[in-house]
């Protein structure tokens, strides 16, 4: 099978053109087990901010297509949103340009939030589409959780018009999506939500599972939580980002009433400094002093450092007001990790509550405290929730089974359409 991706990251390129970038994701991991497949001819497209000619990298072939430098904050922002800047007929005929060239039998789109997904509007060539998140509900809770006017209170040279530029882009880009979604014939997704969600959006398309290859370090043995207690104080943990919607008020929220009751905490922010846009206009509405309630910012990691980190805290906490299938929530039950979450998106497909782990209301401090504290009283079944996420997450994201997931998607799409 020919077989061009249309990917928003280079996938495993990234390793030949920036190898101490910690990006790729599940896509890097999916590029290199699949080209393993002998009856796999893969090629990849995908944006790249500098010309770069066409290459060969780990029997894989590689399609850079330059989006330009911009200069003005809103073009900064649709560059960095819609993974392109030009007009999207411009970058959809580059795109078929490549399409001719490679003489696919399916092209497989990596996500519906840049403009790969038009393409369906200029071949003939099976597409199959694979959902990320959706942006559509994302919009409805992309500045969920903290009130536009302590954000708007930052004081950060050019923040509200990039704040302003952000908001109209995601919402142009999601009108987009709708567009890419209506004429879709083959939905690739892994969450009760996705799949919904496009029963409604695109409404002609059949409907596959594909599970995601986490990073290389959480498939290791010797990577597993194995703590015999919790510690004192308790050792809570965050993977976030510097967007609205993850949630990062709920950490704080809980953290005061924790501290208010008198349990003593150590929160780890992974991802984020105290600096960071979030975290100040949250310190702006909420008045916190983080220090004082357990809280403690560790920035960017690499994923040793990650995983390192995981195994020496307590309970791994997801927050966010939205998800599809977190993967930092993936790969600490990876780990084998107690978990607490926010029942938002797919992320009752990925977890199930009182089984591996703790589902509770989005934005719903009073009760994440008490889950936290659920868990804290009763270590037996703290444990038992974790090995039971980890049998779990092992099997749904092993190597094998996603790449028979993924062709075997192909086979069948292919056979309907000849």
């Amino acid at each position: 099978m020919k077989i061009l991706w249309l990917s928003n990251n280079p996938c495993y390129a990234i390793k030949k053109l920036s190898p101490n970038t910690q990006s790729g994701g599940w896509l890097k991991a999916l590029n290199y087990h699949l080209v393993n497949e002998d009856h796999i001819e893969l090629s990849v497209c995908f944006y790249w901010p500098e010309p770069i000619e066409p290459f060969e990298f780990h029997n894989t072939k590689y399609y850079p297509i330059t989006t330009p430098k911009h200069k003005s904050i809103w073009k900064k922002v649709r560059n960095k949103v819609s993974g392109n800047t030009n007009d999207n007929n411009a970058s959809i005929k580059k795109i078929n340009e490549i399409v001719k060239h490679v003489n696919p039998d399916l092209i497989h789109v990596h996500g519906t939030e840049l403009n790969f997904g038009l393409i369906q509007y200029k071949t003939s060539i099976p597409i199959l589409i694979s959902i990320q998140g959706i942006l559509s509900p994302y919009y409805e809770k992309y500045f969920s959780g903290i009130p536009e006017k302590y954000l708007k209170q930052i004081k950060k040279p050019g923040f509200m018009s990039f704040f302003k530029a952000l908001n109209s882009a995601f919402r142009i880009n999601a009108e987009r999506e709708r567009h890419i979604l209506t004429v879709a014939k083959h939905i690739m997704g892994r969450t009760d939500w996705d799949k919904r969600i496009t029963r409604l959006l695109a409404p002609e398309s059949d409907y596959f599972v594909g599970n995601e290859i986490l990073r290389q370090a959480f498939y290791k043995e010797d990577y597993v939580w194995n703590k015999t207690s919790f510690d004192t104080p308790l050792k809570l943990i965050t993977t976030s980002g510097d967007v609205a919607y993850k949630g990062f008020e709920l950490i704080v929220k809980t953290a005061k009433i924790l501290y208010d009751y008198g349990i003593k905490i150590e929160w780890y922010v992974v991802g984020l400094n105290e600096t960071n846009v979030i975290p100040r206009a949250v310190k702006n509405w909420l008045d916190y002093n983080p220090k004082a309630i357990g809280i403690k910012f560790l920035g960017m990691m690499n994923e040793n450092e990650l995983v390192n980190k995981l195994q020496t805290c307590d309970i791994y906490c997801q927050v966010s007001h939205i998800e599809n299938s977190p993967n930092s929530l993936c790969e600490a039950m990876m780990l084998g990790m107690p978990l607490v979450a926010t029942n938002v998106g797919g992320t009752s497909s990925m977890m199930k509550t009182n089984v591996e782990g703790i589902l509770v209301q989005e934005g719903e401090p009073y009760e994440y405290a008490g889950a936290i504290i659920e868990l804290r009283d009763d270590f037996k079944k703290a444990k038992s929730y974790g090995e039971n996420a980890r049998k779990r997450a092992m099997h749904r994201h092993g190597p094998t089974k996603v790449v028979n997931e993924i062709t075997g998607a192909y086979k069948a799409i292919l056979k309907k359409n000849n």
